[in-house]
């Protein structure tokens, strides 16, 4: 019984110097089973890592699908109105360029036909589109050009004091100048857009040649009574040898 004592006594002696053995860092046992400072690694690593605090929950607030819906309603209707007004303001500038485009060409007939002593001439005969009989090359002849308007861009005519507006498709008009650079007729040419909202141009051909742009006619038109030029051989000359 004595020895079955001691010898129990000394099997529980070696039990604890294996387990201390194991359970020390710089031992081969206490690495292989994890063990640091008599815990095991994964415990000691949750133990060193593991947060102090939780986590909070963000208290900001978030966008709900109805605030959403109706900024992007916002946004939608803003940018609608801005591709308008820019359709707008773009068709607006293509007319006012063709109204200078129209007046140029008018121009240029007068002078050609100043200088060639008449028979430049521009014909109105279609809604879309004119064309321009003028020595273009200097050589003498002259060469018709057909100028086409804008997309969406009509052109109607009037004789005032008549304020009838006339289809040049089925009425057309041939605006001929003569060695003075004269009409016979005052004419106003109306160029309108298709798209509502953009006010329409005018140029106006005087019967003495002179052109106006967005400009009204009132009252009776008629053409001006050149000057007498003819001067006698005897009459208002003063003799030199007096």
């Amino acid at each position: 019984m004595f020895w079955w004592k001691m010898s129990m006594a000394f099997l529980l002696l070696r039990l604890v110097r294996i387990a201390r053995f194991f359970s020390e860092p710089k031992n081969l046992g206490g690495k292989l089973l994890g063990f640091s400072h008599g815990v095991p690694g994964s415990m000691h690593k949750r133990i060193l890592y593991f947060p102090n605090k939780e986590a909070k929950l963000s208290t900001a607030a978030g966008v709900s699908v109805v605030e959403l819906l109706v900024v992007m309603t916002i946004v939608a209707g803003l940018t609608t109105i801005a591709l308008i007004s820019f359709q707008r303001s773009s068709r607006s500038f293509k007319l006012s360029g063709a109204t200078r485009n129209l007046s140029a060409y008018l121009e240029k007939a007068r002078v050609n036909s100043v200088r060639r002593h008449g028979g430049a001439n521009v014909v109105i005969d279609s809604t879309t589109s004119y064309t321009a009989n003028i020595d273009f090359s200097g050589t003498g002849t002259l060469y018709p050009r057909t100028i086409s308007l804008p997309p969406g861009t009509s052109l109607r005519y009037t004789l005032p004091p008549a304020t009838t507006s006339i289809d040049p498709s089925a009425t057309p008009i041939t605006i001929t100048y003569d060695w003075r650079g004269r009409t016979t007729n005052t004419v106003l040419l109306t160029l309108t857009d298709s798209i509502g909202g953009i006010a329409s141009s005018t140029v106006i051909v005087g019967p003495a040649g002179d052109l106006s742009t967005d400009t009204t006619v009132t009252g009776p038109v008629t053409t001006p009574t050149p000057q007498n030029t003819t001067v006698t051989t005897t009459t208002g000359i003063k003799s030199m040898l007096n």
